[in-house]
């Protein structure tokens, strides 16, 4: 039997998961999300924060946000709503550096999103330094839990699916779609990119690492285009695009599909 605390960390965990599918549909490299509904016995030492939860981005995101920061989450905390969170060696504040949204405590995220794209052209004037509160640490959890049962799939959209299982299936969509739709650039022409054989031999090993990592069409392709860089880097064999050619027939399935009204 899920106990309310696990209730509750699962929706935190969906509006995350929600937060990160708005985010990654306008590029934003999202790589986790994370939820906590487990209520903390808050002391003096704590930052008035019960149950929280995040979306973390790749470094190279972190680092263009806030250069100076050992890392940066877009935080949400349960007390305050949403905030960057940058984290520095000199803090002693855990939200000393933060920027807050002020724009409700389970705001659309549509909202998120803005105030992300906000972010990336000048985090300082992102949101306000100023922290808000729109509940007490501990106090109506049970009407927050209920705005957030609105991101919560359906059971049958569920299927008994954590949130983190539901987020693993959100990023494997999102960059099936992207690697699809890049296969299948009407730009053919080839260009040449100078390689060391360890940096080549590194990218085949990522590739091999995404086969073992990712199902479907996403592994698939990886496998094809692993495959390429194989037959391309024997000096007399001819190049293939096998990758590119499978997008290509995935593509014209669902064409097919679509004319027959599938």
């Amino acid at each position: 039997m899920t106990s309310a605390s696990e209730a509750l960390t699962e929706a935190i965990g969906h509006y995350m998961n929600a937060a990160a599918a708005a985010l990654l549909n306008e590029g934003v490299p999202v790589i986790g999300v994370r939820g906590s509904g487990r209520v903390r016995t808050l002391t003096d030492d704590d930052f008035e924060t019960d149950v929280d939860g995040a979306v973390s981005f790749t470094t190279r995101f972190e680092r263009d946000l806030y250069p100076d920061s050992e890392n940066v989450d877009l935080h949400w905390s349960g007390t305050s709503g949403w905030c960057l969170l940058p984290l520095k060696d000199d803090d002693v504040d855990y939200y000393g550096h933060a920027r807050w949204i002020g724009a409700g405590l389970v705001p659309p995220v549509d909202r998120v999103v803005s105030f992300v794209a906000t972010a990336r052209l000048s985090p300082a004037e992102a949101g306000s330094s100023e922290r808000p509160f729109y509940r007490t640490p501990g106090s109506d959890l049970t009407e927050l839990h209920q705005r957030l049962t609105a991101f919560v799939p359906a059971p049958g959209d569920l299927r008994g699916r954590t949130y983190g299982m539901c987020f693993d299936d959100l990023v494997n969509r999102f960059y099936t779609a992207r690697v699809h739709s890049a296969l299948n650039s009407s730009d053919d022409a080839e260009i040449s990119v100078a390689l060391r054989p360890g940096e080549l031999d590194a990218l085949r090993h990522l590739l091999e690492y995404a086969q073992t990592h990712t199902v479907g069409l996403l592994g698939a392709y990886a496998h094809h285009l692993a495959e390429d860089l194989d037959n391309r880097r024997q000096f007399a064999a001819t190049p293939s695009h096998q990758a590119m050619e499978a997008a290509r027939s995935v593509r014209q399935q669902l064409r097919d599909r679509q004319q027959r009204g599938e």
